[in-house]
């Protein structure tokens, strides 16, 4: 456990640096900062990526905790945002939404249950590793989309300033914001289907009412919101911009919450085999 702690830390403290680094370059509104944050991003990941690889190669254990959850969903974020970067390097200022949000978020995991067991066999079903990948997955594409809101927003109340300016153009962002939700709204329909799925497995029942299972439910209602109101009422710019910066919370509850839910279901992922 101490080798996956030091590199979860070295971890912690480039995505520090990584933020510092961002928010120097709004401060200061120089792109060359910038691109300092996006390097001390990507050695953040790679130092994660290796704190992951211990984790999961222990062997005959589940390497699952609230621990890893939270985890997992920080890896998630940054992995899409440095995939998308390949692409699309105007998006390299997200990274001032971004890089702090894992850094707290890996905070959070640091002081959460970090117990590892035997695996439990309600486990081994191919609708729990479903589950699990899709909410990662959900969390990191909701992310992007929030931090790409961010930068429109930035772009319109500093319209004519020459660093802003430099953003992507509105267009893009717009049509971006809009694929990103679409990609995590799908992904938090397959989360709660397949955790559907994994219950009726595990307990008998598609649906217990579990604090986490209604709060996924409502982040799903937040998103098909934000998609009704593009594709039906033609909700276009800054509104959405808005909508995916304020809807992100919704999704975090989500994830940090799992500490303080009570003895049900998702808690510390004790589940009983029937």
């Amino acid at each position: 456990m101490e080798t996956i702690i030091t590199f979860f830390s070295i971890a912690v403290v480039l995505y520090g640096v990584s933020t510092l680094f961002y928010l120097i370059s709004f401060i200061r509104k120089k792109e060359y900062f910038i691109r300092h944050g996006v390097m001390f991003a990507g050695l953040g990941f790679f130092s994660h990526t290796l704190c992951l690889s211990f984790y999961w190669a222990r062997p005959s254990y589940l390497s699952f905790s609230t621990f890893q959850v939270i985890n997992d969903a920080a890896w998630s974020g940054i992995f899409i945002f440095l995939l998308v970067l390949v692409f699309a390097k105007s998006l390299r200022p997200a990274g001032i939404l971004i890089t702090p949000f894992t850094m707290f978020t890996m905070i959070w995991a640091a002081v959460s249950k970090k117990e590892i067991g035997p695996t439990p066999p309600a486990f081994e079903t191919l609708w729990f590793w479903i589950h699990v990948v899709t909410s990662a997955l959900a969390y990191g594409f909701v992310l992007i989309a929030g931090a790409i809101g961010l930068l429109y927003i930035f772009k319109t109340k500093h319209a004519g300033d020459a660093f802003y300016d430099g953003l992507a153009d509105m267009k893009k962002l717009d049509d971006l914001n809009y694929l990103f939700i679409g990609l995590g709204f799908t992904m938090l329909t397959l989360m709660i289907i397949s955790g559907s799925l994994w219950t009726h497995k595990v307990q008998g029942s598609y649906w217990g009412w579990d604090p986490l299972e209604v709060q996924s439910l409502i982040s799903w209602l937040v998103y098909a919101i934000w998609l009704h109101l593009r594709l039906t009422f033609g909700w276009r710019g800054i509104k959405l911009a808005w909508y995916s910066l304020f809807a992100l919370p919704v999704m975090v509850i989500a994830i940090w919450g799992i500490p303080f839910v009570p003895e049900l279901f998702h808690r510390g992922f004790r589940v009983t085999h029937q």
